[in-house]
């Protein structure tokens, strides 16, 4: 397996030795390039806490901003591990989509959908990826990708993911109180009486989790949100 030490070098070790090495912090081995005929399209995600993600492909862009979304995973990042195969004289290499790690300290690595017409090749790929994880005490998990509403819903959201959005915690204290009962967020926020801010507080909310919807819907200024903890009262 290939990735970057502490110090930044490219190394090569057997799965073994990535056992509790943050690779997710570190930096990318390469980043994607464009070349003639590509046809995905390059780009990249920046994440809550301001780490750039490089993404090759729409697909992969999307799964970052939902990976990005969700509560449990701290931090992400791609191209930062390469497997190295052999079998039966073919060699190839492997690379997962991300490798991300949880709150509790585990580590994912999400793997590519298989690709059209891939074959035996695919099926290799993906025994060395899930040999390769077993070695490195990882998980293999499939790529999450969020599609039609949730995705524009989430696209929403995401503008107002930065920290410069974040409410500090008095003015976090009053939109929660303003959302303990289900209203248009639009309307919460000019409620709140906390100025032009109040709407950005607001979203990043929603973006944190703190403030939920119905994410079937698509989110809208006008789409009812309310307290997470509200949602968890009412239901108990």
């Amino acid at each position: 397996m290939q990735y970057r030490s502490a110090a930044g070098r490219a190394c090569l070790d057997e799965p073994a030795g990535l056992r509790g090495v943050p690779v997710e912090e570190r930096a990318p081995l390469s980043e994607p390039r464009a070349y003639k005929g590509r046809h995905s399209i390059l780009t990249k995600w920046v994440s809550a806490t301001g780490q750039v993600v490089w993404c090759a492909s729409t697909v992969q862009l999307g799964a970052a901003m939902l990976l990005d979304f969700e509560p449990d995973i701290v931090c992400f990042q791609s191209r930062v591990v390469k497997v190295h195969w052999e079998q039966d004289g073919r060699r190839g290499t492997v690379e997962p989509a991300f490798v991300a790690r949880t709150r509790n300290g585990s580590r994912l690595v999400f793997v590519h959908p298989p690709r059209s017409g891939a074959g035996a090749d695919e099926d290799v790929e993906e025994r060395v990826m899930r040999q390769a994880a077993e070695g490195a005490g990882w998980e293999v998990r499939p790529l999450p990708v969020p599609r039609g509403v949730l995705r524009s819903s989430l696209e929403s959201a995401a503008h107002f993911c930065g920290a410069e959005f974040a409410a500090d915690d008095r003015a976090r204290q009053v939109l929660l109180e303003v959302f303990a009962a289900p209203r248009p967020l639009q309307e919460g926020a000019a409620a709140s009486s906390l100025g032009l801010k109040a709407l950005g507080y607001a979203w990043h909310l929603v973006w944190t989790g703190e403030l939920t919807c119905d994410w079937t819907k698509p989110l809208v200024p006008t789409s009812p949100v309310w307290a997470r903890r509200a949602a968890a009262v009412k239901e108990a």
